[in-house]
């Protein structure tokens, strides 16, 4: 099962390969023309986001080819007067400068029916404390791989010596392997407390050597007897059972396979422009440029801070549906000497929200933040801010690290995010899995129309043809940072 396990992953990781390698080639492809230019540079610094943008151009370019091909040349020059030149530069800006897949996950889509595929090993009984169909890498059963059982022993309350069990389900047990546990209700605290000694006797210093103390291997039947009243509190016998007993080897625990795929289901979204044709003759006889081209590219930006706005506001949503927290920038408050001083508290606050994911389904942290205008203001006093803005503070732009988590920062927008507020996210760094994402867009390509009226007014449209999927709320948790 284990090498099977290790090849599925190698598949996998072979398919994820040849499907980054088929992007570079495009990448090369398209870094050589004028459409891709500057995509070289981009490569440079954010691999993820150029590969991402070298598919996008690649599949406009597909959709076009089917489109023109259609159209008569007359048809084409008459009524879609949008050059696929254009169309494809519009499209890797809108790409280009978008940060969402930078904060959450960007999928390039290579047809209608394209999917992401999970592969997750999972527990197949529900033994020793696992539960079937759980992954195994979310909860850490430790006594799934085995034969240890645990039957409850008695009560205590005070004022019992003598505790038995009658029988047990999983026998025989194997000598020497019988423990009590005693659990001490207000500590909390579980302790061994007696043992056997391989001869049908339990022994322990907190057992009376005059009283009974026997364990029967083939049936399981216990008996102890404590020198004095144990505190409130529980005892369970554990033990091993031996796996040579048929009747035992439904309890032998296994791990299956589990093929996950979630199946992109694109729409358009998408955002017309017009213009008349007075306002394109006042343009080009003033000299200040083709109305064509700036309505496209006004539509292209404005699809990219779109597409960031909307990817923001529906993570905050996603973070609302687990814990929240706050962090009360009151420094006098809560005893700090001065502002300065405790906005150092912050770091540790937002790596315990890291701890608390970890512990939860045992992998990820803190490694991506989205900040609101006043909130990205408090964290630049702490010592390990470091200002690294990347592209133009408009819209969504990333404005640096706070020590190794990438900040990016998000106008405030009821519906997107409040100037106090950060939604704080895991982010796999690596290209190399499926597996860590909260997140996921698959984008298959954009599409445009325009048509000229007779009223001598261009009418056009051009939409993202895209879908999203949450693959783990786990990893988006929302903070606001009060008193600011």
């Amino acid at each position: 099962m284990q090498k099977h396990n290790v090849n599925l992953k190698e598949e996998s990781s072979m398919a994820l390969a040849a499907r980054r390698m088929n992007q570079d080639r495009l990448l090369e492809r398209w870094v050589r023309t004028d459409v891709g230019k500057g995509l070289d540079k981009l490569y440079a610094s954010n691999p993820s986001r150029a590969r991402n943008t070298a598919m996008a151009i690649q599949m406009q370019e597909a959709y076009m080819k089917a489109k023109w091909r259609k159209l008569s040349e007359a048809l084409t020059s008459a009524n879609f007067t949008t050059t696929p030149e254009t169309v494809l530069k519009i499209v890797r800006l809108g790409v280009a400068n978008s940060c969402r897949g930078d904060i959450f996950t960007e999928y390039p889509l290579q047809s209608t029916d394209d999917a992401i595929y999970f592969i997750d090993a999972t527990y197949e009984q529900s033994l020793r404390g696992a539960t079937a169909g759980q992954k195994m890498y979310e909860k850490s059963n430790k006594y799934y791989a085995g034969s240890t059982y645990t039957i409850a022993l008695g009560t205590c309350t005070g004022g019992e010596l003598t505790y038995t069990i009658a029988s047990t389900t999983y026998v025989p047990i194997n000598p020497f392997t019988a423990r009590i546990l005693y659990t001490n209700t207000a500590t909390g605290v579980t302790s061994y407390v007696g043992t056997d000694n391989g001869a049908n006797t339990m022994v322990g210093s907190l057992l009376n050597s005059s009283g009974t103390n026997t364990i029967n291997y083939a049936t399981g039947a216990v008996t102890v007897t404590f020198t004095a009243n144990p505190a409130a509190g529980t005892l369970a016998l554990e033990y091993n059972y031996s796996l040579e007993n048929s009747n035992n080897y439904t309890q032998v625990g296994t791990v299956g396979i589990n093929v996950r795929k979630e199946r992109f289901q694109a729409y358009p979204v998408p955002l017309g422009y017009n213009f008349s044709d007075m306002a394109a003759i006042t343009l080009e006889t003033t000299g200040l440029g083709d109305i064509h081209e700036m309505l496209l590219q006004f539509v292209g930006d404005q699809h990219s801070r779109a597409r960031d706005f909307k990817a923001i506001g529906f993570g905050r949503q996603v973070a609302n549906g687990n814990t929240t927290y706050t962090f009360n920038t009151d420094f006098a408050a809560v005893g700090e000497i001065s502002a300065k001083s405790h906005a150092q508290n912050l770091l540790p606050a937002i790596q315990n929200v890291g701890d608390a994911i970890y512990d939860s389904i045992q992998r990820g942290k803190i490694n991506t933040i989205v900040a609101g205008s006043k909130a990205l203001t408090y964290m630049k006093r702490h010592d390990l801010w470091k200002t690294g803005v990347e592209g133009y503070e408009w819209g969504v732009f990333k404005a640096g690290k706070l020590d190794e988590i990438s900040v990016f920062s998000c106008p405030a927008d009821s519906a997107v995010i409040a100037n106090d507020e950060l939604i704080l996210t895991y982010k796999n760094p690596t290209d190399s899995t499926n597996t860590d994402m909260s997140i996921v867009y698959g984008v298959l390509t954009e599409i445009s129309a325009e048509l000229r009226y007779p009223e001598f007014v261009t009418v056009g449209n051009l939409a993202s043809i895209e879908d999203k999927k949450i693959i783990n709320s786990s990893y988006l948790r929302l903070m606001t940072l009060t008193n600011l």
